[in-house]
């Protein structure tokens, strides 16, 4: 049925080891309802090509394969790595895919009984016709990027479907597109009954990495899974760290960035247009600011 009236569908699926919502603003329900679930099957082939986890997927193949010949993959998995590998150069190597490996060691990911050596990304060589392989044994870990990717990819659709707004939320990495803003709050990860601040969004994406889970190892040593990807030493000062960018997968590879070189990072926020809300263990939230981002501040 046809109106003038604005309708928004809103539908939630278990995805990307996360709950993803999708909410779409448009006047007709049944393309409405099409694009969402066109969207929800482009977030789903992300987690088959990008899933550590899946012996089937792109990374599996690479991981299990890639330092002996050249793999073949797909083009989005390809596009993911070119991003991860210019990350990675215009960090410096704080952003680095294949610490993999130290975050098995610490059992965050799983082992596969093999044991590696110093890698980095500059380990990882991007052929022509999406092929890649390694220059030695290593693994990687697309994990948050990868979520970031499958959310652009699935606004990117429902835009080209001609939906009028919406929101894509993938746990965390969210984008806001259409005419309308949003007001985004951002849950104080220790104590979630209380907001660390709240970001204003329009044609806008916000990533969010936290030390939730991070554990005690030998004589009191706290590991996180957010790695400084130079040192391979784990986040420890902060509890989260928010960006908003341009997109998600971008917001998303800033996040660990932050936690990294904190209040260093701003060129690098610039560089991209991008701000940041860093939440300490303690005290007040902290932004960095760029002015291309509305916020507001709720403690």
């Amino acid at each position: 049925m046809r109106t003038n009236r604005q309708i928004e569908v809103r539908r939630c699926r278990p995805l990307l080891g996360t709950f993803v919502e999708i909410q779409a603003v448009g006047t007709v329900v049944a393309k409405l309802e099409g694009a969402v679930e066109a969207a929800f099957l482009a977030i789903a082939q992300v987690h088959r090509l990008m899933s550590f986890h899946d012996p089937e997927s792109d990374v599996s193949r690479m991981n299990r394969d890639a330092c002996r010949e050249a793999v073949r993959i797909h083009p989005w998995t390809w596009q993911v790595l070119k991003a991860a590998r210019e990350f990675s150069r215009n960090t410096d190597g704080i952003f680095d895919v294949t610490i993999a490996a130290q975050l098995a060691k610490w059992n965050y990911l799983p082992r596969y009984g093999a044991r590696f050596g110093k890698v980095s990304w500059r380990d990882i060589i991007l052929g022509s016709s999406g092929h890649v392989r390694f220059r030695r044994p290593l693994l990687i870990d697309l994990g948050g990027i990868a979520k970031g990717f499958a959310v652009d990819r699935a606004v990117e659709l429902l835009q080209r479907k001609h939906v009028m707004a919406g929101i894509v939320n993938a746990g965390g990495d969210l984008r806001v597109f259409g005419s309308a803003s949003q007001l985004v709050h951002l849950r104080h990860p220790t104590q979630p009954v209380r907001t660390a601040g709240a970001v204003r969004l329009r044609e806008r994406a916000i990533a969010t990495s936290g030390i939730y889970f991070a554990r005690t190892k030998n004589r009191g040593h706290c590991v996180s899974p957010i790695l400084d990807g130079r040192t391979s030493g784990a986040a420890s000062d902060l509890i989260s760290v928010t960006v908003a960018a341009a997109n998600c997968m971008t917001a998303d590879a800033l996040t660990k960035v932050v936690f990294a070189l904190r209040e260093r990072a701003a060129p690098l926020l610039t560089r991209y247009s991008a701000d940041a809300l860093l939440l300490e263990k303690d005290g007040d939230p902290s932004w960095m600011f760029h002015p291309t981002c509305a916020r507001s501040r709720q403690t």
